[in-house]
């Protein structure tokens, strides 16, 4: 029996059944049933495999299907990007300290699975950070220098309090744009910049 069934009957017999409160119990325990039959949460699912990867498994934050549905405005530039290059520049606003806590843990996320991804693909990939506060640049040691010349890719990250406006993976030139306007938003944005990498969109 379906719940259209039971909602049916329930309509064309109201007043019958109104009247005989000994036959409305099993007819709510019938719709109980049914109902909960046909909801059913699904596990999360946080892990991959990638074939010829050996048996390296790739653990994500999030539910990778949740990832799946953050927008991106040209997947197949991103992936092209990628492709023909053996690194990115790895930018970020160092203003908020908030937002520098999260960057540390996505960044970290991100560069960990694409360089053990592009390993088992017989190419070295690395990543080179710098960030600013202002208009003074840093290196990754926190040293002063000049506003770099990013003359390759860049992944770019705007944080809650750093510009984001949006949660998204936006490719703008050779600058992909990871976005999210909190901190589980950044981390559904670099989940799905890493699926991308991978060429994965469906679980």
């Amino acid at each position: 029996m379906n719940l259209e069934v039971v909602a049916a009957f329930l309509i064309s017999n109201y007043k019958t059944i109104s009247m005989k409160p000994r036959v409305v119990l099993p007819i709510l325990l019938i719709s109980v049933i049914v109902i909960s039959g046909c909801v059913e949460e699904q596990e999360p699912v946080t892990e991959i495999y990638v074939p010829g990867h050996g048996n390296q498994i790739y653990a994500f934050h999030n539910d990778i299907r949740e990832s799946l549905k953050v927008p991106v405005n040209n997947p197949e530039g991103i992936k092209a990007l990628a492709a023909v290059s053996n690194g990115m520049y790895l930018v970020f606003d160092g203003s908020n300290p908030q937002d520098n806590a999260y960057f540390t843990i996505v960044t970290t996320e991100i560069t960990q699975k694409i360089s053990t991804y592009y390993s088992y693909e017989g190419r070295l990939f690395g990543f080179m950070p710098y960030y600013h506060i202002g208009s003074q640049w840093y290196d990754s040691g926190g040293k002063e220098i000049n506003k770099p010349d990013f003359s390759g890719p860049v992944m770019w990250l705007l944080g809650p309090s750093t510009g984001a406006n949006d949660t998204s993976v936006t490719l703008v030139n050779s600058t992909v744009y990871i976005s999210g306007t909190s901190y589980n938003n950044l981390t559904l944005a670099g989940d799905k910049f890493v699926l991308l990498i991978f060429g994965i969109d469906r679980v």
